[in-house]
């Protein structure tokens, strides 16, 4: 009687541990993401021009499922962009308006779900984080308007990622633009963890996991700024 006790006791600590391990348990995750990148500066030759108009504005166009990570992106991309001593514009109508009139990023979210469980609960999108130094929007634009994909999947995001990096690329030497550099990022089933006893907002969390790789590209790019 006493040996059952005693496990039975000991069985409730190691539950009751588990259990306050989940409830603290906070990070984000990802089931697949990846990244291509490309960047180079052509010498000045004839027939070469320069773009963006205005290296030192990027426009941002967010494209998220709800008003909170949509905010919660904003505010994390402004701070990313202002800390490269960069102008952030936000775009409201059309970014091709500002086709290589500036730096472009552009973050696509087509995804989101919510799992809410007993000790914790899991925030989480799929989509592309799109940057191009010389402002290639009409690429972007053009690509996704043209997709025929009934239901978005890991496979299909990688497959956008790649091709928005090719398509971008070969627009930018079919008209012959001395600063071609493109990087896009993917991410599916990116999910933000809050246990209950941590608490934290997983739209922050995720923004900031996204902006993060933004912080890298442009890092990226200083090196090859004329």
């Amino acid at each position: 009687m006493g040996r059952l006790l005693f496990l039975g006791l000991s069985f409730v600590i190691i539950l009751s541990l588990v259990a306050l391990e989940l409830a603290s348990e906070s990070g984000v995750f990802s089931d697949l993401s990846g990244e291509h990148r490309y960047s180079f500066v052509i010498p000045n030759v004839p027939g070469g021009r320069s773009a963006p108009e205005d290296p030192q504005t990027l426009y941002i166009s967010i494209m998220a499922p709800n008003v909170r990570l949509k905010e919660a992106i904003k505010n994390s991309l402004d701070n990313v962009t202002r800390s490269h001593g960069l102008r952030p514009v936000h775009v409201n109508g059309s970014i091709t308006d500002y086709d290589l009139r500036g730096r472009i990023v552009i973050v696509y979210l087509p995804v989101d779900f919510w799992r809410d469980g007993f000790f914790s609960g899991e925030y989480g999108v799929s989509g592309i984080l799109y940057y191009s130094y010389p402002g290639d929007a009409k690429t972007f634009v053009e690509l996704t308007l043209s997709r025929n994909v009934p239901e978005e999947t890991g496979e299909t995001l990688e497959k956008l990622a790649l091709e928005l990096s090719s398509s971008s690329l070969r627009r930018l030497k079919e008209e012959h633009i001395l600063n071609q550099s493109v990087s896009v990022a993917y991410w599916w089933n990116l999910k933000a963890r809050v246990g209950r006893l941590r608490g934290g907002s997983p739209h922050e969390m995720i923004a900031k996991e996204i902006a993060s790789r933004l912080d890298q590209f442009l890092k990226s790019d200083e090196s090859y700024e004329p």
